[in-house]
């Protein structure tokens, strides 16, 4: 890397291509070293994280948790707390009346797939041109396979035939890149780590699995970003109430 005035002369020197060369080089390590720095930051505070769970777990012992004595670790002899809850006569387990989360069978399914009877399963005389008597139904609750799906925007550009000036359509608001992932996606990301916890790297791992995207942690650390940005203004309205 040239560091040095008289070397830089020198190029200069050598005419404008050789400067464009200069300058694009020093772009482009200026954007490697850019890489760098936000996978460094992402580590770092991927570390930060697991140090803070670490702390937290060795702060939890028998008195405070399911732990059992045996693990204990740095435990000072103090007495069991008493529990100051009274008791509420209540058996344990879940209350009558209380609603619970069994499945239960919808009137619009989203698909049905018929099951069809060929033939008699006793004599195996043919059925098929038989009218149906009745169904018995069976509904599984399940995810769609999840795939990344692509829209390409277009916009047109037309020239005025009366005053030859160029139109082009304005693209909708958040679309400023030629390729660029959706609001929905980034969304996603933020949420599995800022909200659930997940690592950096194990969030885009997670992301790769079950989308099949490959986000870098540098990626989800300029969605957070811009996140942020975007919410800024209501939260400062938030903490204004």
């Amino acid at each position: 890397m040239i560091t040095k005035r008289k070397e830089i002369l020198a190029v200069y020197e050598q005419g404008p291509e050789a400067v464009v060369t200069l300058v694009t080089t020093l772009y482009d390590i200026i954007a490697e070293q850019q890489k760098i720095i936000e996978l460094q930051a992402a580590r770092i505070t991927e570390l930060e994280e697991r140090v803070k769970k670490l702390e937290d777990q060795l702060k939890k012992n028998s008195r405070n948790s399911s732990k059992p004595p045996s693990t204990d670790v740095f435990v000072h002899e103090k007495p069991n707390p008493k529990s100051r809850r009274k008791k509420s006569g209540k058996k344990q387990g879940g209350q009558k009346g209380h609603p619970g989360t069994t499945l239960r069978m919808v009137d619009d399914p989203d698909e049905i797939v018929l099951h069809e009877v060929h033939k008699c399963s006793n004599c195996e005389s043919l059925l098929e041109t038989l009218k149906t008597n009745d169904h018995e139904k069976r509904q599984v609750f399940d995810i769609p396979p999840i795939k990344l799906r692509v829209t390409e925007h277009r916009a047109e550009i037309k020239t005025c035939p009366h005053c030859g000036c160029k139109n082009k359509a304005i693209f909708p608001e958040g679309i400023k890149q030629s390729v660029q992932y959706g609001s929905r996606l980034t969304s996603l990301s933020v949420y599995l780590h800022d909200y659930q916890l997940i690592p950096y790297e194990r969030s885009c791992e997670l992301l790769s699995d079950v989308c099949g995207c490959e986000i870098s942690p540098a990626t989800l650390i300029r969605a957070e970003k811009t996140c942020f940005e975007q919410l800024e203004d209501f939260e400062q309205h938030i903490k204004d109430l």
